[in-house]
């Protein structure tokens, strides 16, 4: 489809600024988000922290989706109208991102640490280069395959980390790949659905039927929580931290799809190891151990030379993509 990946890449020229700009900001949000996390589950229960912040996500979506007019044309509607072939991609995607990857991600975030939680993002670029090569979407040249060498020695070093007797982080590192996994692979899926209808009634859509399933998952906890006891700043990682950091975090990242492709928007989870720790550092005095930082400088160096120096191109929405 030549005419839409020309006009594809003229958008991509001429908005990727902001997008870059956008996501600079966010990744420090996002390492505050797992600061608070860390602080949030002394009080609460895993699943039933991040179904509150869920929540929240969907309500600074819907509040985008409101100022933006909503999804319609003359009249306001929630939803987008979703062609039918697009229904079960839509599903998809709201189940990947808004269900399995915040639930098995809290409840490996529960078994670890917030930074270790964001380490294994920056594992993020080279699982998204591998699903782009399966789904044909992404293709890396020499330098991308030493960043994925690096990454992948770096991921061996944080796994063993986990699998020290006093440390114990196995199960939560498990859990948090497992989520990363969903989240990537919801970031290839919702990019044709985000072309055909908008980021922001896409975002707000997927959000909504990933919630509603989420939140009849863990309604028993939910429902059991203290709330009236939580201190200050587990509410300020419910309702900022869900609203700003899932919401409004999640649009940021799909509305830079169309112009920068799904790996050049995840590499940004390369910078939230960095505020994190240093975060966590400040706020709550986690040091990290020297394999942590060997396997940090070993997966985001193996990022960057998949990046920055490999050929690698952001592609447009293919044939085969649009197809799927």
């Amino acid at each position: 489809m030549p005419n839409m990946s020309s006009a594809l890449e003229q958008r991509a020229t001429s908005h990727g600024w902001q997008h870059h700009s956008l996501l600079v900001l966010f990744t420090g949000l996002w390492g505050a988000n797992f600061v608070l996390a860390d602080m949030a589950l002394r009080e609460m229960t895993p699943i039933a922290f991040s179904v509150a912040r869920f929540v929240m996500g969907f309500f600074g979506m819907f509040a985008i989706l409101v100022l933006q007019g909503g999804a319609g044309h003359g009249r306001f509607r929630l939803f987008p109208a979703i062609a039918r072939a697009d229904r079960l991609r839509l599903l998809l995607v709201s189940v990947l991102g808004a269900t399995l990857a915040p639930w098995l991600g809290i409840e490996g975030l529960a078994l670890s640490t917030g930074a270790r939680a964001s380490l294994w993002l920056a594992l993020g670029p080279v699982m998204s280069v591998a699903i782009g090569l399966l789904l044909r979407t992404e293709h890396i040249g020499k330098f991308g395959y030493v960043g994925v060498a690096l990454a992948g020695l770096g991921t061996i070093a944080l796994a063993l980390d986990g699998f020290r007797s006093e440390s114990g982080y196995w199960e939560g590192d498990l859990l948090l790949f497992l989520a990363l996994l969903a989240a990537v692979a919801e970031l290839h899926y919702i990019k044709p659905l985000a072309f055909r209808y908008g980021a922001t009634p896409v975002v707000t859509a997927r959000t909504a039927i990933g919630c509603v399933l989420y939140v009849l998952i863990a309604s028993p906890s939910f429902v059991g929580q203290a709330w009236l006891s939580f201190g200050l700043w587990t509410w300020i990682a419910i309702l900022a931290g869900g609203a700003v950091g899932i919401g409004v975090g999640q649009w940021v990242k799909i509305r830079a799809l169309e112009a920068l492709g799904p790996t050049r928007v995840i590499i940004y989870g390369n910078l939230v190891p960095v505020s994190a720790l240093v975060l966590a550092w400040l706020a709550l005095g986690t040091a990290p151990t020297l394999l942590e930082y060997v396997a940090a400088v070993l997966i985001v160096v193996g990022a960057v030379s998949l990046e920055v120096f490999d050929s690698y191109k952001p592609r447009g929405l293919t044939t085969t993509e649009g197809a799927m």
